[in-house]
């Protein structure tokens, strides 16, 4: 058994037609990276290395 509470789940990747590619800023992409930058955070924090996810990469 783990001595950490369970971690939320990583956030998803957003599927590439949840861009519009018009350029906005902050773009969905953004916000995914911001999720997952806190999400890691949040795994460092509970003492844990995040998994890499290489298809999550862009």
């Amino acid at each position: 058994m783990s001595d950490h509470p369970a971690l939320p789940p990583r956030p998803p990747r957003p599927h590439p037609l949840e861009c519009c590619g018009r350029g906005c800023r902050p773009c969905v992409f953004d916000y995914w990276r911001r999720a997952v930058a806190d999400w890691e955070a949040e795994c460092r924090r509970r003492g844990i290395d995040p998994p890499p996810a290489a298809h999550d990469a862009g």
